[in-house]
């Protein structure tokens, strides 16, 4: 459209047009505009005028409330609510175009926003007469937008059907246009789509919705019914968006010629404005970036986890910012904001996708940094395991919901993950049994970090316990990697798990020992070992165990009430002491491996040879210890 000749013409009829131009733009303000707007009481309407020959009657009783469901019963009842809803739409943008012109204020007026309220509704209300189900639902609002322009500026510049020429219910029921019904000279087509209660519901088909701009390029030139050559969708297409107030959308439209110019659907003007958002927008989110990359990094794991989420936070919410303003203020139009939708919502999808990985991270690093959890334990890797999956189960389906807005079947993504996952699970074979080694570890807990523990024929201490695998520090301070399939299944010996420590020792008396005191010596050590709160007095047993070969063996038997391997022996030591006491109080000796030599006249003598021949016989002791520990130290006897 010439906008030169736009801005000449009638002032009445250069109002409905921007009215008509506005109408669709506004209908992309509806999560701006408070809902309870609609609620203050606004100018009343202009009761709809009279049509031009040809057109439809608006259905006032259908209009009688808003939550009155739109009459698509038939394909009369549908073209006639379509074009109703648009004309409320327009005359409701009319009233607000003279309230304008009528005041001062550069910013709207609460009546001005609750009749641009009124016209949100009706327009909404009029794409539900469109089947939009082979549109992403990610652009259904702004397909819808479109669309309804479009339709409407085509039915301005065609011959229409008489009314009573158009099906009806009863058609219906006799037969006629039982599937659908096809607009007379047109290959616009409204089809029958049943709802569930089995009524039926005639809208213009997705393949009409699909055409709509090639049957618009068809007629686009020929003058229009109502307003002339008027092109009410051009004005839609070049024109700012309607969250600008109306008094400054006059001034966008004095703009130069040349700024006005349509290439691909849109002005020159929003081309330039949407290059400069753009170049903005992407110098803002390389500066977030760097800013990430390049701030100073804190010590505090917890922090540091929570500090990575501000920066895609942040580019969230300017690509929300700058998908608004390059659609309510630029107001691009058509299959360029198609587009410029889908990329911004997938980038935004990614990014909240990664915020929730990281907030999940974050949430298992502050758990894990409590006092009371050890962080290279199982409890630590279960805990960071379980959120860590828990984050990527959230990511993965917020990304399933965006494949399914941008048109991507969420069925087929979930087939695919399963043929996926099964390929994954053979390949990651090994890696799962690890995995539920760990489980196995976890459940039954048969060590923990820091336990001392023999497992095979190795004994070491538990340093790290992992998903994959566990690691043992050696007794020759060697660094021991266990896979978890394999440590589960090994029998494995917990030393640190003793609730008490055995103390058991042979101490070993000379033979020249009296009986008396024997007896006195052992009864001596076992009263001390009772009466000693370290000792449990239950499982105390002293006696004379056996006749050794130079020695008289005293066995020595009790528990000691320490787990830990390091008090054990100083308390061990310590009654050893007081066993030593006992002994040389009563004056004993321990015996010690001892050798005797025998030296004897042979029992044979020649007595006629006259000479005295003897013989040395030498006899050796079984050599034995004096004394035996538990510990495998020998400790030698004295004399």
């Amino acid at each position: 459209m010439d906008k030169t000749t736009y801005r000449q013409r009638d002032p009445s009829l250069a109002a409905r047009a921007f009215a008509r131009a506005a109408m669709l733009v506004v209908c992309a303000l509806f999560p701006i505009f408070p809902f309870a707007a609609a609620a203050q009481e606004a100018p009343q309407a202009p009761q709809e005028q009279s049509l031009p020959k040809g057109a439809l009657p608006a259905d006032a009783a259908a209009a009688s409330s808003p939550l009155a469901p739109i009459a698509e019963q038939s394909p009369r009842q549908t073209f006639m609510s379509f074009h109703r809803l648009l004309t409320r739409a327009e005359d409701s943008l009319l009233t607000a175009i003279r309230l304008t012109g009528e005041n001062d204020a550069i910013f709207d007026t609460p009546e001005v926003d609750a009749l641009k309220q009124q016209a949100i509704n009706s327009i909404n209300r009029a794409t539900s007469t469109l089947d939009l189900s082979q549109v992403p639902p990610a652009n259904r609002r702004t397909v819808g937008l479109s669309s309804v322009l479009l339709l409407n500026e085509i039915f301005d510049r065609i011959p229409l059907p008489d009314p009573e020429s158009i099906p009806d219910t009863g058609m219906i029921g006799d037969g006629t246009a039982i599937r659908g019904w096809t607009v007379p000279g047109t290959e616009i087509r409204m089809v029958r789509i049943d709802r569930a209660n089995g009524e039926p519901r005639f809208v213009f088909s997705s393949d009409t919705v699909r055409r709509l701009p090639e049957f618009y390029a068809r007629v686009k030139y020929l003058p229009g019914r109502t307003n002339g050559d008027l092109d009410f969708y051009q004005s839609f297409v070049l024109g700012p968006g309607l969250s600008m107030p109306l008094e400054l959308y006059r001034y966008v439209l004095n703009m130069p010629t040349w700024m006005l110019d349509d290439y691909y659907e849109q002005a020159v003007w929003q081309w330039l404005g949407f290059a400069v958002l753009t170049l903005v927008t992407l110098g803002v989110v390389f500066l977030l970036l760097r800013w990430e990359m390049h701030r100073p990094t804190t010590t505090n794991a917890v922090g540091r986890s929570f500090r990575h989420i501000v920066a895609p936070l942040l580019i969230i919410a300017l690509l929300s910012g700058y998908r608004w303003i390059n659609d309510n203020l630029i107001n691009l139009t058509g299959d360029v904001l198609a587009g410029l939708e889908l990329v911004v919502l997938v980038f935004q999808a990614i990014a909240i996708a990664a915020v929730i990985i990281m907030a999940f991270n974050a949430v298992a690093t502050l758990i894990i940094a409590m006092p009371h959890l050890r962080k290279e334990s199982l409890d630590a890797s279960l805990i960071r395991l379980a959120l860590r999956v828990i984050g990527i189960l959230v990511a993965g389906y917020v990304l399933a919901l965006t494949a399914a807005k941008i048109g991507i079947p969420l069925y087929g993504i979930i087939a695919s993950l399963g043929v996926g996952g099964l390929a994954l699970a053979l390949a990651v074979r090994p890696t799962l049994e690890n995995f539920i080694g760990g489980i196995i570890l976890y459940a039954d807990r048969p060590v923990r970090v820091g336990d001392f523990c023999k497992f095979g024929s190795m004994l070491g201490t538990v340093e790290a316990i992992g998903l994959r695998s566990t690691k043992v520090r050696g007794l020759d301070r060697t660094l021991i990697t266990v896979q978890n399939a394999e440590f589960s299944q090994m029998s494995i010996t917990n030393f640190t798990r003793r609730d008490s420590n055995l103390m058991q020792a042979t101490i070993a008396l000379r033979y020249e020992t009296p009986d008396d005191k024997l007896s006195e010596v052992v009864e001596a050590i076992d009263t001390m070992l009772r009466s000693d709160d370290r000792v449990k007095t239950e499982t105390v047993r002293v006696c004379l165990r056996g006749l050794g070969s130079y020695s008289l063996n005293i066995e020595i038997w009790g528990y000691v009430k320490s787990a830990d391997w390091t008090q054990f022996l100083k308390i061990q030591e310590d009654l050893f002491k007081q066993v030593i006491g006992i002994v040389r109080e009563r004056g004993c000796l321990f015996a010690f491996p001892t050798q005797t030599t025998y030296l004897g006249a042979d029992p044979f003598i020649d007595g006629d040879a006259g000479d005295l021949r003897r013989r040395i016989a030498t006899e050796t002791l079984v050599t034995g210890t004096a004394a035996e520990a538990t510990s495998g130290n020998t400790a030698p006897g004295t004399n």
